[in-house]
């Protein structure tokens, strides 16, 4: 009888111990799953770009995982043609692009199971820069549409061969088609700036953020100029891209800046609303310009 009840008492323990050394491995699917699950402030997210806004993005993902550690996100900069492709390809969970899509990027949205969002976060705009020996005071867009379509004589227009989007919202803009842009084409920004700078035929367009971002802006800042734009060609005042006529829509060729994302991806939703939130104190700091008027408060004593 003892010999049975010493053998029970060793089952019973051994089968305790082996139900305390189960237990982890019961708890432990579900305590990886929290913690790889993805939340609207943690998890991993990619983020593609236009090459342009890096700086901002940059900024902008520090800041809000300064204020969430658990999230992690990296940046993909790219030219504008291939910023929404990393986007479909899946290379990427949410993406910054200068401007509106573009016809053939809407059909590929409404192929797309999962939808897609577009949420404008700031204010951007196409400029014209000349060398500062050009006699050009101001143009109108009709004007400006002239030079870039091969009808005027005596100017070198410029453009970088990649930014396919400025080139698609200037065409919009000034009611052409893209394939219909005359221009001598060039690698960079940087090379389109040095050549305004030594050459007074050369007109270029670029992002305002564009060339605030080159590198070669600040060295060459006082060989080149920005051409004042209007509207019309007769009886309208031209206006520089400042803020403040950015955000009023009096300079003509501004853009909307899109944060792009799948909407069921939280942490890409979540890094949106920063964006259109928090983060917009962050774009008031950088070239671009707020969507939105940012709240003050005043503190009167």
């Amino acid at each position: 009888m003892d010999m049975k009840n010493k053998t029970c008492k060793r089952v019973t323990l051994q089968a305790v111990i082996c139900l305390l050394y189960s237990l982890p491995l019961f708890f432990l699917p579900g305590c990886m799953q929290r913690q790889s699950s993805e939340t609207a402030r943690s998890g991993q997210l990619t983020l593609a770009l236009d090459r342009q806004l890096k700086d901002i993005a940059s900024t902008q993902a520090e800041m809000f995982t300064r204020y969430y550690p658990e999230a992690r996100i990296s940046l993909l900069p790219a030219s504008s043609g291939k910023t929404l492709r990393h986007l479909f390809d899946s290379k990427a969970g949410a993406a910054l692009i200068s401007g509106e899509s573009d016809a053939a990027e809407d059909s590929l949205f409404a192929t797309l199971k999962r939808p897609l969002r577009l949420e404008p976060v700031a204010r951007d705009a196409i400029v014209c820069i000349v060398n500062r020996r050009n006699l050009i005071e101001k143009l109108s867009l009709k004007e400006l549409a002239a030079l870039f379509s091969g009808k005027q004589m005596g100017v070198v227009p410029l453009i970088t061969a990649d930014d396919y989007r400025l080139q698609s919202l200037f065409a919009a803009k000034t009611g052409q088609k893209r394939t219909a842009l005359k221009a001598w084409a060039y690698k960079s920004d940087e090379e389109v700036i040095a050549r305004v700078a030594d050459d007074s035929k050369a007109v270029a367009l670029l992002f305002r953020s564009s060339l605030d971002a080159a590198e070669n802006h600040a060295l060459l800042k006082e060989k080149i100029r920005i051409i004042p734009l209007s509207r019309e060609s007769k009886g309208t005042e031209a206006f520089q891209p400042t803020r403040q006529n950015i955000f009023d829509g009096l300079y003509p060729l501004v853009t909307t800046v899109y944060y792009v994302y799948y909407s069921g991806d939280a942490l890409a939703a979540g890094f949106g609303s920063w964006l259109g939130s928090s983060g917009q104190k962050a774009i008031e700091r950088s070239s671009l310009v707020p969507f939105r008027l940012l709240e003050r408060t005043i503190i009167l004593k």
